[in-house]
């Protein structure tokens, strides 16, 4: 069964003008798009205009957590580090039969 993410991402609103430009780029969500499990993904902008959540749908929950290794090793970090203003959240949530 499908796992569904939210990222929450507490940014400047220059930050987030930035990470919402990544996520077109090159080396933004071409690449996650790409990786083993991946089936949804959304941004969203808050109306502080800071903060970016990232609605997310994967195959699993080992998955998600494998593309996020992966981004971080690959220096994802180098990027949002300094753009962030706390640490950002990710929460895993199961779909509920209603």
């Amino acid at each position: 069964m499908s796992v569904y993410v939210i990222a929450e991402f507490p940014l400047s609103e220059q930050g987030a003008k930035d990470v919402i430009e990544w996520t077109t780029s090159d080396t933004g969500y071409v690449i996650t798009r790409a990786h083993a499990g991946f089936e949804l993904i959304q941004t969203l902008l808050a109306e502080d205009n800071k903060t970016v959540y990232l609605y997310e749908k994967w195959a699993s929950k080992e998955e998600h957590q494998a593309y996020l290794n992966m981004r971080v090793e690959g220096g994802l970090m180098d990027f949002l580090g300094p753009l962030l203003e706390s640490d950002f959240k990710v929460t895993y949530f199961n779909e509920v039969p209603s």
